[in-house]
């Protein structure tokens, strides 16, 4: 069969349009992470930054054209394409990672202090944004829509500052770790019960449902720890870690993989199966060698590609009409979240100060934020205006919590 030269052609564009586009995150990702340590910020700080100066100047939604239109229409799109899938790799390998970091025993030890942190970090930033669209608006749809939006943890950036800080094996990581899983997994029984509350014919999901897909993934989830942790522990051969370190790290990343495709095939967050079988893995003697191998692979390539595009993808342009109430909600999140997730820590015995830190790492609200404000609009209970907001409510979030994380820090070792 003779080659068809216009496929050819498009395959070899598609390629050459996705090296550029790495090419120039990476570019900003060196510039902006070499500025956020000058100015002794988070590095995630930069390169999320980074991300939303790239969308402003070669953003599809860009104002300046001159820079579009010097490229022939080159844009770099946050939101779809193969740099898309790119960063959603970046993020599972990310909290797999931090599956591998965290220690077990401490995490079941403060599961209640966890469980109480995500409970009323959960609850505070929704009762103050439901009360101040229903005084606004009047509307409950709505108001129950952006109170669940602002619900949500994106985890990620936490987690990667407190790595900075070299604090993501201290309790307040260890009990913001454990919080941010049951807090996805509050969102995901409230996504599922605004969807049936508001009667969305094409909502097939029941809560039981959803609730019964959950406890088949941890189930599952065990059952697999149990087997890998017996088969480690039966391995007494010297030296067959180092000698097969390849073989390793590629099952490694299979695993991990394959955990993430069976939670999103249920309809729970990828992250949630790549943690817990980066947690699997943190009790076998195989840690060290998944952490050395990995960590170049999840940090120096898909990690960037992965901040960076959380800036891409946040719409700057349409947010301009929504400024002073985004400002405003955005504050109330921060409040909601802080307070909220800090009273709980707080409530669970923790002391002033490591209630606060898990209060501020609390903060971020990413990915899943959109994806709830995208879905209800979808539903038509939100307007543009609404998903304008909840874009600035994700920029604020995610600026504020890596600076104020540092503070707090910082605040904390001058008092010791």
């Amino acid at each position: 069969m003779a080659e068809n030269p216009n496929l050819h052609y498009f395959l070899e564009h598609e390629f050459l349009d996705l090296l550029i586009k790495l090419v120039i995150i990476f570019l900003a990702g060196i510039i902006f992470a070499a500025l956020a340590k000058k100015f002794k910020q988070p590095v995630v700080l930069g390169y999320i930054i980074g991300g939303m100066v790239l969308g402003l100047l070669l953003g599809p939604s860009t104002p300046f054209t001159f820079f579009k239109d010097l490229f022939g229409g080159f844009t770099i799109d946050g939101k779809s394409g193969i740099l898309y899938h790119f960063s959603q790799i970046g993020v599972v390998l990310l909290l797999f990672l931090a599956g591998i970091d965290t220690n077990f025993h401490d995490l079941k030890s403060n599961g209640k202090k966890s469980l109480m942190t995500a409970v009323l970090g959960v609850l505070t930033p929704f009762l103050l944004v439901f009360a101040v669209f229903m005084f606004t608006e009047g509307d409950i749809k709505p108001a129950i829509a952006m109170g669940v939006v602002v619900t949500a943890t994106s985890i990620s950036i936490s987690l990667q500052t407190l790595k900075e800080l070299g604090a993501l094996k201290s309790l307040p990581g260890i009990v913001v770790t454990g919080a941010a899983i049951i807090d996805d997994i509050i969102g995901l029984i409230l996504i599922t019960m605004l969807g049936l509350f508001m009667g969305n014919s094409g909502q097939d999901a029941s809560l039981l449902g959803v609730i019964g897909k959950i406890s088949l993934i941890f189930l599952v989830i065990a059952v697999l720890g149990f087997i890998i942790v017996k088969v480690d522990s039966r391995i007494k051969t010297r030296g067959w870690r180092e000698k097969h370190t390849i073989e390793i790290i590629l099952a490694t990343i299979a695993f991990c993989l394959s955990l993430s495709f069976f939670a999103q095939t249920l309809g729970v967050s990828a992250i949630i199966g790549a943690y817990f079988g980066g947690l699997i893995l943190s009790m076998t003697r195989l840690k060290h060698t998944i952490e050395h191998n990995l960590y170049p692979i999840a940090f120096m390539f898909f990690g960037p590609i992965f901040f960076i595009s959380i800036g891409l993808s946040l719409d700057l342009i349409n947010i301009k009409n929504v400024l002073l109430i985004g400002l405003f909600i955005g504050a109330l999140a921060i409040i909601g979240k802080t307070l909220g997730a800090g009273l709980g820590a707080k409530l669970s015995k923790l002391n002033n100060d490591t209630a606060l830190k898990v209060g501020v790492a609390m903060v971020p609200m990413g990915e899943v934020a959109f994806i709830v404000a995208s879905l209800a609009k979808s539903m038509g209970i939100l307007t543009e205006q609404h998903l304008a907001i909840s874009v600035m409510v994700i920029i604020i979030t995610s600026l504020a919590a890596p600076i104020m994380l540092k503070l707090v820090y910082k605040r904390s070792k001058v008092k010791e």
